[in-house]
């Protein structure tokens, strides 16, 4: 003998409060998407002291598409501390730029940028990104580009967020690098 039952399943009466009760269903996922439970901001600033790139350029003379820029810094809590060359906050920062486009008519090239970092506790972090400079020239003081994070070991495990720099001295190459990480 087989017997079926149907599960009794109704629909709020009004078409209405079945497009409120979806519309919160909704609105409640998008907020748990948002705020993950665990999940922290924190704002990270660093102050770079750059050293003088090392190029690695092709073939032709002059600044073309494949040439590459690596550069290596030391890391500082404060502006003063940078200045002053006290105890960094790295054991490793390191960039690397390729030019992956450029325009002679507006005289500057693009380069696609990956960073990485690692701190004196062994924390690390990683950003990817590109930005337009003048064609083969260093930056200039100011804002400059914003790359994103995409991880990190350490304290800074699964770190997602952006980073932002500036120059902010260009007789001794200083950048104050901005972190906005969302930490799980």
């Amino acid at each position: 003998m087989t017997t079926t039952s149907r599960a009794n399943t109704s629909r709020p009466q009004s078409t209405l409060s079945w497009r409120l009760a979806a519309l919160a269903a909704v609105a409640s996922l998008a907020l748990a998407g948002c705020s993950a439970p665990g999940s922290d901001t924190t704002e990270l600033v660093v102050y770079v002291v750059s050293e003088d790139p090392v190029f690695i350029e092709d073939a032709t003379e002059g600044t073309t598409i494949g040439d590459m820029r690596s550069r290596s810094y030391e890391s500082y809590a404060t502006l003063e501390m940078a200045l002053a060359e006290q105890e960094p906050l790295s054991t490793s920062w390191t960039t690397m730029a390729t030019v992956v486009d450029e325009d002679t008519e507006k005289q500057t090239d693009v380069r696609s940028l990956t960073g990485h970092a690692t701190f004196n506790d062994g924390s690390s972090l990683t950003w990817l990104g590109s930005g337009e400079i003048e064609l083969g020239k260093v930056p200039v003081v100011g804002p400059g580009h914003t790359y994103v994070v995409v991880g990190g070991t350490g304290k800074y495990f699964g770190a997602r967020g952006t980073m932002s720099w500036e120059l902010v001295d260009a007789d001794k190459l200083i950048f104050r690098d901005v972190f906005t990480l969302i930490l799980e």
